[in-house]
């Protein structure tokens, strides 16, 4: 009997080892993840990261992926990538999309960097008789653009025209900033809304005229002088085991932006070393120095903090136009 019960012992202890073989918790083991970032200021948020394989204290590897704007959102309706910076808009929209997302937004990284910039002194008032030109009819810079005219009784104001329009903010559309510069730098534009380095870089190659500009981050909210741009999605099943770590990223994001100002070639290299094959990069090292890298506002704000300032952004451009974004609860916020 007594044999018997040691062989029936050893063999429970046998299959109870077998049944916990791959059990192990889910915070065990080496995770091996993804983060992704649209090119330009997104992605040299994240550049040091990306030199230094950063993985934030998470056992594992993380690979990183810079992609085009157009492309960012598709990694996250298919699921591709466990960090994806993005903008907060197409962020609420493809929530809102999945009933059951797998995402939620742990942070804003990048608070705007936007610039009105006009060959001689202007005001938002002083624009009216003339043509500001505008990248991206619909999108983020023009409709941030549009909410701050709106909170200055000036939305009323605009007519989408080539041409100057007495009494009237003339707003001409460009696909990107490499095709309004030049007509600034001849003077056949006198106003553009730019982000940075585009910002910057005009100065550079129109070094003849007097340039001002206006930050439209602060003509947005003066007291924060910010408003979030892009945001960081990251995968509920990652974000709830990894929340210290996540957190734990403000802290690298601020030396990061230390370290671009530093090693501006070197940020650029990281980023474009892993831009996805056939995308035309947009970061030259000569464009980035420590003023275009401060004025990318690019610093790590939670989700609690930020939840207040999320929601009032998205209802403003909303009231812009409807389709540019989904409104958003709690639900969106990482806790």
């Amino acid at each position: 009997m007594k044999k018997f019960l040691a062989i029936l012992l050893s063999v429970l202890t046998l299959l109870s080892s077998a049944a916990c073989v791959g059990c192990k918790d889910k915070n065990d083991g080496p995770k091996n993840l993804s983060f992704y970032a649209p090119d330009g200021a997104p992605a040299l948020a994240i550049a040091k990261f990306i030199s230094d394989k950063e993985n934030f204290g998470i056992d594992g590897e993380i690979s990183y992926h810079v992609v085009s704007s157009n492309d960012i959102g598709g990694v996250m309706s298919q699921g591709q990538g466990d960090f994806i910076v993005m903008p907060v808009n197409a962020a609420s929209k493809l929530y809102k999309a999945n009933a059951d997302s797998p995402y939620v937004m742990a942070a804003v990284i990048t608070h705007g960097n936007l610039y009105i910039m006009s060959d001689g002194e202007t005001t938002l008032d002083g624009l009216k008789g003339k043509v500001i030109g505008v990248i991206g009819q619909g999108l983020v810079p023009d409709l941030t653009f549009q909410a701050v005219l709106k909170n200055n009784g000036l939305l009323g104001d605009i007519v989408v025209s080539e041409t100057a329009v007495e009494g009237k903010i003339a707003v001409r559309y460009f696909g990107a900033a490499t095709e309004m510069i030049p007509l600034l730098k001849t003077g056949k534009l006198s106003v553009g809304l730019l982000p940075e380095p585009a910002a910057t870089n005009l100065t550079k190659v129109a070094a003849d005229k007097t340039w001002s500009r206006l930050d439209l981050q602060t003509l947005y909210d003066e007291q924060a002088k910010s408003y979030p741009q892009a945001v960081l999605m990251v995968r509920k099943s990652v974000y709830e085991p990894f929340k210290e770590q996540i957190d734990g990223m403000a802290e690298k994001f601020s030396a990061n932006v230390t370290w671009i100002k530093e090693n501006p070639a070197s940020a650029v290299d990281a980023v474009n070393g892993v831009l996805k094959e056939g995308v035309t990069a947009s970061l030259v090292a000569a464009n980035i120095n420590t003023s275009v890298v401060e004025n990318c506002k690019i610093y790590y704000q939670s989700a609690t903090d930020a939840k207040e300032q999320v929601k009032t952004y998205i209802s403003k451009i909303i009231e812009i136009n409807e389709k540019s974004a989904k409104a958003i609860e709690d639900d969106f916020f990482a806790e």
